[in-house]
């Protein structure tokens, strides 16, 4: 039902194409995570919360940016611009879903204001400039944006002209022609009960300052938990996996179909289900850091309930992730994985009998279910007037999309097309899902295993010494150019090379 429902929005897209064009649009630009915190300590020290620690880099960018839509554009800060979870200001009282009363809010935006006003001062003048535009979005951790009087405490420091800076109070921005769509991206998925990570971020940040920047987010928990004392990682087991292993059905790395018609397989539930507790060990490699916690915490019976606390969706999803990771190590794909290509594989799950032919291979099902069905509410929510949602944009994860193609069976033969993000729809080249990463300076697990290997030091020698500013300078964003009929996004990257900045499609690491 929700597939049918995407293809008969991306035909609806389709036969938008053939109509006559209209003006057309502005730059779009979209920025994701900066998480700005703290800043710096009394002593002139960073706060080790703090994670925006970028102001030149920023500045520079946006001057950038706004050479380049000629001072028409459109900048959507795409959530969590503002860091007002992880705070050393007093714990709220309140445990409503936006964390903290407006008072308190209030509070910890004031100090995050205070701590970067020349960001704010910068993103004050891009907004007066030209024609430009500035809209925040709240995501998971400014979700207190939505207050009335913390969303107008942002518009009044930015002090830009009347209807240049806004709240998204519905939590997504829109196009004015609903062709894109911009959310932070928590929404989307499974829920997977993050606190546990943000938890132990805030326990274990000073001591291990980059546990955050590892992509995806939440990864750095893994590592900074077999290096540290002190820590019931068993106790933790339920939590963490719940958390962690649900992330990867709708992460962005996404392998390339076989040449001509698969189907994915369909996962024998009901005998996965008889594996108990051995089912979440067995879903993790040999050489995953939380693997020694989970094989504990599955001995001691502690996660003998949890299988049946999950549903059917999420254990087939998990399911899936094992298959990618299988297929992913056995051919060395190394843009699937978000970790090291080589090493030890999982088994896959038991399969019906029916799908156990060489016509069934894995693709990235579950995480294009998920989104199909994120889109198709989206597209319901859009105005009457919307042209049809082409284009969806989070960010959320840290992690940035790769380029791909889409296989498109055409009379008969195979027809590779380049695309940036993807589209859950298989075969379709809209609409478009796509993820600029964090505006942040960030590392993946296979680059942090490789600087580990290369320095012969432990997992705690290197998280502690590491800092964020010695991880390469190399910032994701969402590019959209000005277009008439069909936005064509693609992911770029706000980078240094040979001394000089500038906009570059990768990082080059």
């Amino acid at each position: 039902m929700v597939a049918a429902a995407l293809l008969a929005l991306g035909a609806a897209l389709v036969a938008h194409a053939g109509q006559t064009p209209g003006a057309p649009s502005r730059l779009v630009v979209v920025v994701s995570d900066l998480h700005m915190g703290e800043g710096r300590r009394t002593s002139g020290e960073w706060h080790p919360f703090e994670d925006f620690r970028w102001s030149p880099e920023f500045a520079a960018f946006l001057e950038a940016v706004d050479a380049d839509g000629g001072r028409a554009v459109d900048l959507v800060l795409n959530g969590d611009t503002f860091e007002l979870l992880q705070s050393s200001a007093a714990a709220c009282r309140s445990g409503a879903d936006l964390g903290c009363s407006e008072e308190e809010s209030l509070v910890r935006l004031d100090r995050v204001l205070a701590a970067h006003k020349p960001d704010i001062e910068a993103l004050g003048s891009f907004a007066k400039a030209g024609s430009n535009r500035v809209v925040l979005v709240p995501g998971d951790h400014d979700a207190a944006l939505l207050f009335p009087r913390m969303a107008r405490r942002v518009v009044d420091a930015l002090g830009a002209p009347q209807g240049r800076v806004a709240v998204a109070a519905s939590g997504t921005w829109v196009s004015s022609d609903g062709r894109v769509f911009a959310e932070h991206g928590h929404q989307v998925g499974f829920s997977r009960g993050e606190q546990v990570i943000q938890d132990l971020d805030n326990r274990l940040e000073e001591r291990y300052p980059i546990i955050d920047n590892l992509a995806a987010a939440g990864t750095g928990v893994k590592y900074a938990l077999a290096a540290a004392d002190g820590i019931d990682a068993v106790a933790l087991a339920p939590r963490l996996l719940r958390a962690l292993l649900l992330v990867t059905p709708w992460q962005q790395f996404r392998m390339e179909l076989d040449d001509g018609e698969v189907e994915p397989p369909v996962w024998d539930i009901a005998q996965v289900r008889s594996q108990g507790a051995a089912f979440f060990v067995s879903s993790l490699p040999d050489d995953d850091p939380l693997k020694p916690a989970a094989a504990s915490a599955a001995a001691s019976g502690t996660l003998t309930p949890l299988l049946q606390q999950w549903t059917d969706d999420e254990i087939a999803a998990v399911c899936n992730y094992r298959a990618a990771v299988r297929r992913a190590r056995r051919r060395y794909e190394p843009a699937v994985t978000q970790f090291a290509p080589r090493g030890p594989a999982v088994s896959e799950c038991p399969r019906t009998p029916e799908t156990r032919g060489g016509q069934y291979d894995y693709f990235w099902r579950s995480r294009d279910l998920l989104f199909a069905r994120h889109l198709e509410g989206a597209r319901r929510r859009a105005p009457a007037s919307a042209q049809g949602l082409a284009v969806f944009v989070h960010g959320h994860t840290h992690l940035p999309d790769r380029s791909q193609t889409s296989a498109n069976m055409i009379s008969g033969g195979l027809l590779k097309i380049p695309m940036e993000g993807f589209s859950p729809a298989r075969g379709a080249l809209s609409p478009i899902v796509i993820n600029g990463g964090a505006w942040q300076r960030t590392i993946t697990p296979a680059q942090y295993e490789r600087l580990r290997t290369e320095r012969a030091i432990s997992d705690d020698e290197l998280l502690r010494s590491l800092q964020p500013e010695q991880l390469a300078p190399c910032y994701g964003f969402v590019r959209i150019p000005p277009y008439t009929d069909t936005p064509a996004p693609a992911v770029r990257y706000w980078r240094e090379a040979d001394g000089q900045w500038g906009v570059a499609g990768g990082c080059g690491r």
